[in-house]
């Protein structure tokens, strides 16, 4: 072979290595595509979870709230701490008085004057009680000669021995019995004299608890513009803050005669006063409906029920009844309140992942081999971030609204693709 042959054969075999090149580059380019379309397909595991129907607002704390104000001025000493439940009858507080105590003098003077009149009636009794210890003496001599003249048969002296018995007998019926009222009444007036005469000579004045709840001596002044007394006659426009006199009484303070010092509250039974700009928000809730809410964000769901709905120009009232977690909220008068209008449970996918196709709502879905399935879906609920579907039944079958044909839906920890829109059924994809 001729030089130039050699040559001729040399190049035509490097021009069939080029153009071998340059397929494998196609094809390498050709393959590569898909895998990069398919990493930028986003996809997540199909859970279970639940979504909230909430609608938010402002509201005021009614409570069932008794104000102890002091009966004089002096020093305050306090036996409860903040927040610490009470029974009735437990001594609370008591005020050293600095000054007058003309108030527990005048008690004392008319006790004083209650125990005379009682301790004359007490006189009169016994003196009646005397003359019942004759009377029965008279009964018994009366009783004594009728035997006798029984015995040595005087019998015409028996019929008058009879008739001065019975009327011995009336007497004594007449002026039987003690007054255990009387002695009661007498009782219970010295024991409280003793307590006077001994607050007076310590110079106190002790306050305790008239009814059983939650003590606080951190007071708004609003205790009676807010009133459990109230409830009914509330009015939208008394849902707004108003300015109270915050006061904070602390052991050793002193206090004047009228001021506020503490406070005992109902831990049972408590409201919330909550109105709505649009009526719209709350007209699928009725008056009777038990409904969850939860205040200032916290995580606890407190169980309430709506004894008072209004629409009033377009705006609306709604006031809720509890009897739960007051302790946590007892301090707070203006709140925000969460009402869970409806809680929806089953499949929790991302709201963005929901497509149509045909008509039909759905998810696609990538399956274990790599293939894109559609995947219809019943929608439970919805808001902008979640949506829950249906589980169906428990081989996951659902049936489609206006169908009675059964169609797979979204089974649990199915591999889910965010983007729907961007796919078609049976592609596939790594």
């Amino acid at each position: 072979m001729s030089k130039e042959d050699r040559k001729i054969k040399r190049a035509k075999r490097n021009k069939r290595r080029i153009v071998l090149i340059f397929f494998i580059l196609i094809y390498f380019i050709f393959r590569s595509v898909p895998a990069l379309y398919a990493s930028t397909l986003k996809t997540t595991l199909v859970e279970e979870g639940f979504i909230e129907d909430i609608v938010s607002s402002n509201g005021v704390l009614i409570k069932n709230e008794k104000v102890y104000r002091a009966d004089g001025e002096g020093k305050i000493t306090l036996y409860k701490k903040e927040g610490e439940r009470v029974k009735v009858g437990t001594l609370i507080a008591n005020i050293s008085l600095v000054s007058d105590n003309s108030a527990l003098k005048e008690e004392l003077n008319g006790i004083n004057k209650k125990i005379d009149s009682l301790e004359k009636v007490n006189k009169n009794r016994e003196d009646i009680k005397n003359d019942k210890d004759k009377n029965l003496k008279t009964i018994d001599g009366v009783i004594d000669q009728i035997q006798k003249d029984s015995m040595s048969g005087e019998y015409a002296n028996i019929s008058i021995l009879k008739e001065e018995l019975n009327s011995q007998l009336g007497k004594k019926k007449d002026i039987s019995g003690d007054n255990t009222l009387v002695n009661n009444s007498l009782e219970n007036l010295k024991e409280r004299k003793k307590e006077l005469e001994k607050e007076i000579s310590n110079n106190t004045i002790k306050y305790f608890s008239q009814e059983s709840g939650i003590i606080s001596y951190k007071l708004d002044g609003l205790e009676e513009i807010y009133s459990e007394k109230k409830i009914d006659s509330y009015t939208i426009d008394d849902v707004k803050k108003i300015q109270g006199n915050v006061i904070k009484v602390d052991n050793g303070n002193l206090v004047k005669a009228g001021d506020p010092i503490l406070k005992i509250m109902d831990n049972f039974n408590w409201y919330l006063l909550v109105s709505f700009d649009n009526w719209k928000d709350i007209s699928t809730l009725k008056k009777g409906d038990n409904v969850y809410i939860r205040i200032n964000k916290k995580d606890e769901k407190i169980q309430g029920n709506i004894v008072r709905i209004e629409n009033k120009n377009n705006k609306g009232l709604i006031v809720i009844q509890s009897d739960s977690y007051f302790h946590d909220y007892y301090l707070n008068r203006y709140v925000n309140v969460d009402i869970i209008k409806k809680r929806y449970e089953g499949l929790k996918i991302p709201t963005e992942s929901v497509v149509e196709k045909d008509g039909v709502k759905g998810v696609y879905i990538k399956d274990i081999s790599g293939i894109i399935k559609f995947r219809p879906i019943k929608i439970l609920g919805q808001n902008k971030e979640y949506t829950i579907a249906d589980k169906g039944d428990k081989n996951s079958y659902i049936k489609l609204e206006g169908s009675d044909e059964k169609k797979k839906t979204l089974r649990l920890f199915d591999e889910l693709l965010l983007n729907g829109n961007n796919v078609k059924e049976g592609q596939i994809i790594d």
